[in-house]
């Protein structure tokens, strides 16, 4: 206790020493405690489930390998042929149209297994969930909310559970709320109701839901997948027209939840802040030896006195601690705002639902263990330097001899090379980043995306038995849209553009060798209007796009893109060649008769996906001739669009006012989506970047200062000898400039180790890239000079009598 209250009153009596160094340490502590609490979220805690590592995520396995979408039929067998599973449920995506509460609401609704919750063993926190038999034609109508839905559209009602909900023109019961903050909430979904499959929808041919599956008690993995293996080869032997070659794929759903540009993020931004806090813990160093150097006097008068050498360390020690305690206690602050600040600044669904990323007392333990290893690491060395002086000389008036210590100006100058260092790997990654970045907004989209709106038109699937209805509503629907003034043109797509194709689809090339059905390549399948080219900007390559005359009656016609045309005509004229894909049926989860589509055009590669993603092949086909109840509208304005949603709604409405919209988008509002990870990763990057800058340039300033003070007698000895300001000037930039030198040499072996890194996470730009590597040693060497130049130009103003006199 003495020792703190002695440290407290001499860190208060250096208020400028005391506030510089906990301002660092509160950077370096708060950014890495932030970083740290998703990469705790994400990577290292558990999945918030009961026997987490139980929980599998069962696929389809294609002939080819990987993952696939499983069919309704395969999920059927696997659930009754299974002896391995204590539950295994299917769920897929949906949307349900919310009437009688005003303007009709379009909600998130998943279909499920009435297993669903059990394999998850999460229970509600009101009413129920499912039960057995309610994913059961006839007792389906029954749904489980979110609790986030609950608070946001039902005002927390109390009595919610047993209310009737009008969703899509039927009567649902509302029979349980999920509990608050739990993965439920996080989720796309914000309501389930059962997965009862209907007669349409049982087929082997289309695949479109996921599996989830908990194992049985006793159960081991190799057990699992011997005998979903032995389930997949009896369907695929069976059933040899959708199921030949393909099997079953049982894994973790532990293993899958994090992609591995996640990852990869994850990893190279809390390697960035770990970087940012060393060259902060050797800024900080570099202060306490300094003034560990003005306190020799005062410790070799202690030690005079008989206080040993452990006594004085630990007094030192002490301060430190102190110091990195109250470092830590701002930098947790700093860190809970900059952990809420990433969370708002994510495009939403970036995280995987079951990652609660918080300040809980995980990452408050490694923030108070973080805060005492700093304190250590960036005060034993000062400790040990300060107090092993030479006592003679300490305490003779001036100290000289002390403060000009060979060990210490080595030690100090050690940690400005390694500043250096650091630094330059810092700016070389944020460089490469920024260059990614700028090379993937650059990308060519294939498409002019200027004043182009887009919004989701929902249809439920049974709406329009009768296809040609279907079209005449869409059609309506149009042209009512397209008669709003400043509406230049409408189209109608299954899926806009850098929101995938939609559907991926087999095909086989007529006259070529027959491939069973199972086993045929696949390309994207877009069903779009004869607007859809002209209203997005697409160019024709070759040949025509779709007319008003490519009916349901007409030959079927279809336009491929440039890397179709290639891949799979690249010695032949593609316009003329006939493709066969089979029919999707409207509505549907069902695949009819094959279809001979004659190729009349290519298009450019239009950007379906992210923005550093590469060009996948393609088909286009009419709507008319291939309908579709899941597409959105694409609305070319005169205007900036996003004036006119009030009125493009009103015209959808005029036509059918229980119509909802969903995912009102510009095209360059998608775009900016699509590069928002991309941009907030490297807009950290260049900050964390920055501030090593700044704190590498006050290292070399401070070593440089404190050295030209040392040597003032030294410099009024060469003055007076005849050196010239530019020969002192020279003489203090030399000294400076060789640190950063050595620096920077450090840094590029650094740098080239910490690329491979990056590799993943960058478009367009080698990791090795000599440009930007250039760059990074050019702006450090600029800062370096700054910072040298300023003590150097107080050297070269020396007085030389003035400088005499110092003794």
């Amino acid at each position: 206790m003495g020792d703190l209250r002695y440290a407290v009153r001499s860190l208060v009596k250096s208020p400028g020493f005391s506030a510089i160094a906990i301002l660092t340490l509160a950077v370096g502590i708060g950014a890495t405690s932030a970083i740290f609490s998703f990469v705790d979220a994400v990577l290292l805690r558990p999945l918030p489930y009961a026997d987490p590592d139980r929980i599998l995520l069962v696929m389809e396995r294609p002939p080819g390998g990987g993952r696939n979408v499983i069919s309704a039929l395969n999920f059927l067998d696997w659930r009754s042929d299974n002896r391995v599973f204590a539950s295994i449920a299917a769920a897929t995506g949906g949307a349900m149209t919310l009437s009688g509460v005003g303007e009709p609401v379009l909600i998130r609704a998943g279909r499920v297994s009435a297993s669903y919750f059990d394999v998850f063993k999460v229970a509600p926190a009101i009413g129920r969930v499912f039960q057995p038999g309610e994913d059961e034609a006839g007792r389906d109508h029954v749904v489980v909310l979110s609790h986030k839905l609950w608070t946001t559209q039902f005002g927390s009602d109390p009595a919610i559970v047993g209310r009737s909900l009008t969703l899509d023109g039927e009567n649902y019961t509302v029979i349980g709320v999920m509990p608050p903050g739990s993965a439920f909430d996080r989720g796309f979904n914000q309501m389930w109701r059962p997965l009862a499959f209907k007669p349409a929808e049982l087929t082997r041919n289309f695949h479109w839901l996921q599996a989830y599956a908990r194992l049985a008690p006793g159960v081991t993995m190799d057990q699992a997948r011997a005998q979903m293996d032995a389930i997949g080869a009896r369907i695929a032997r069976d059933y040899p027209d959708s199921n030949k070659g393909w099997g079953v794929s049982v894994d973790r759903y532990a293993d899958l939840v994090v992609g591995p540009q996640l990852r990869s993020s994850l990893v190279v931004l809390l390697a960035a802040v770990g970087t940012l806090l060393l060259i902060g813990c050797a800024n900080v160093a570099n202060l306490a030896l300094a003034r560990g150097t003005a306190r020799e006097r005062e410790v070799a008068v202690r030690a005079a006195l008989g206080a040993s050498r452990r006594r004085l360390v630990r007094q030192f020690l002490t301060e430190n601690f102190v110091l990195s305690t109250v470092g830590g206690l701002f930098g947790l602050a700093l860190g809970f705002g900059l952990m809420n600040a990433l969370k708002l600044a994510l495009p939403p669904f970036s995280l995987p639902r079951d990652a609660n990323v918080t300040m809980d007392g995980g990452v408050l333990a490694f923030t108070l263990l973080l805060s005492m290893v700093t304190g250590i690491v960036f005060g034993l060395a000062p400790a040990l330097h300060s107090t092993g002086p030479d006592l003679s000389s300490a305490m003779k008036e001036g100290g000289r001899g002390a403060g000009g210590d060979s060990g210490r100006r080595r030690l100090r100058s050690t940690l400005v090379v390694v500043e250096v260092a650091l630094a330059f790997v810092l700016l070389v990654g944020s460089g490469l980043l920024v260059r990614s970045f700028f090379q993937m907004m650059r990308v060519n989209l294939g498409f002019d995306s200027t004043n182009v709106i887009t919004m989701g038109l929902p249809i439920a699937g049974d709406a329009f038995p009768d296809s040609s209805q279907l079209n005449a509503y869409q059609r309506q629907i149009a042209s009512r849209v397209e008669a709003v003034p400043a509406v230049r043109s409408v189209a109608v797509a299954s899926t806009v553009p850098m929101r995938g194709w939609g559907n991926g689809m087999p095909f086989l090339i007529a006259g070529r060798p027959v491939t069973d059905r199972a086993n045929r390549r696949s390309a994207g399948f877009k069903q779009v209007d004869a607007a859809y080219f002209q209203t997005i900007g697409m160019k024709l390559a070759k040949g025509r796009g779709f007319t008003a005359h490519d009916t349901k009656g007409s030959r079927p016609v279809m336009v491929i893109n440039k890397t179709m045309a290639a891949r799979f005509f690249a010695d032949e004229e593609p316009i003329g060649q006939r493709i066969l894909v089979q029919e999707i049926i409207p509505g549907r989860p069902a695949l009819g008769p094959e279809i001979s589509w004659e190729v009349v055009g290519v298009v450019e590669d239009e950007k379906t996906g992210d923005l550093d993603g590469n060009s996948s092949a393609g088909m286009y086909v009419p709507l008319e001739q291939s309908p579709s109840a899941f597409v959105s509208l694409v609305v070319r304005a005169q205007v900036d669009p996003t004036t006119l949603q009030r009125a493009l709604a009103q015209a959808v409405h005029e036509v059918n006012k229980d119509q909802p919209l969903s995912d009102i988008l510009t095209l360059d509002q998608i775009k900016d989506e699509s590069a928002a990870t991309s941009r907030l990763r490297t807009t950290l990057l260049a900050i964390f970047a920055s501030v090593a800058l700044l704190l590498s340039a006050i290292g070399i300033y401070g070593v440089i200062a404190y050295t030209v003070v040392q040597r003032t007698h030294e410099m009024g000895i060469r003055a007076a000898l005849g050196a010239t300001s530019g020969a002192l000037l020279t003489l203090v930039l030399a000294q400076g400039m060789a640190l950063a030198a050595v620096g920077l040499v450090v840094g590029l072996a650094g740098a080239l180790a910490m690329t491979r890194l990056l590799s993943t996470l960058l478009f367009g730009v080698s990791p090795r890239d000599p440009v930007t590597m250039a760059a990074a040693a050019s702006i450090l060497a600029a800062v370096a000079l700054l910072a040298c130049y300023l003590p150097a130009r107080r050297a070269a103003a020396l007085d030389p009598l003035a400088a005499l006199r110092e003794s």
